[in-house]
């Protein structure tokens, strides 16, 4: 049986949009795995290739280039909601209550100025691009849609953190509500077993 949702400081809302956003997580996240399979199996037909018949596959350079954001940064939300990204857990850990909702929370607007500052870089690198037709050099492939991934990636990424600074600062208002839309850390017991 699950516990009720705490409806207080918003909480049955920002449950609602953590689960909506999560399903996209886990969509961009199952992409991004797809695409790695993808390129491991294109990997292995160059090298047969190559080996056997003295033909490399055509492309598989510019192919490996233009897929290498997709699985790293169609992922990164996915991996930062599930508290899968590097965190310096020394001093995090030792603190309870409102003083680590409250580094955490200086830790989500930081993350969040990170990446709201790197956000109109990548659009400009995407609508450049797009307008002047940039393409591979071999197969002569456009750049655009390559260059749109990581503009996905950091939206979602900017949705997720922009969630998780709302459910730290309502934790710091009520260090005893119930947290919702905070990454769980596993425990070292929990990290081995899977």
């Amino acid at each position: 049986m699950t516990e009720p949702i705490d409806s207080r400081y918003g909480g049955l809302l920002l449950n609602r949009l953590d689960r909506m956003l999560y399903g996209v997580e886990v969509g961009t996240a199952v992409i991004g795995g797809g695409v790695i399979f993808i390129v491991m199996w294109v990997g292995v037909a160059e090298i047969f290739l190559r080996k056997v018949f003295n033909s490399p596959l055509f492309g598989q350079l510019d192919f490996i280039e233009q897929t290498m954001c997709t699985y790293t940064l169609l992922t990164i939300s996915y991996c930062y909601r599930r508290a899968g990204h590097i965190r310096m857990e020394l001093i995090v850990s030792r603190l309870a209550g409102r003083p680590r909702w409250v580094v955490e929370t200086l830790t989500a607007i930081a993350a969040l100025a990170l990446v709201t500052a790197i956000l109109p870089g990548v659009v400009h690198y995407f609508d450049n691009a797009y307008a002047i037709g940039d393409s591979t050099i071999n197969t002569q492939w456009p750049t655009w849609p390559a260059k749109f991934v990581p503009v996905i990636g950091f939206c979602v990424l900017w949705l997720r953190i922009v969630l998780e600074l709302w459910a730290y600062l309502r934790l710091v208002a009520d260090p005893d509500a119930q947290p919702i839309a905070v990454p769980t850390h596993p425990s070292i017991i929990e990290e081995t077993a899977v």
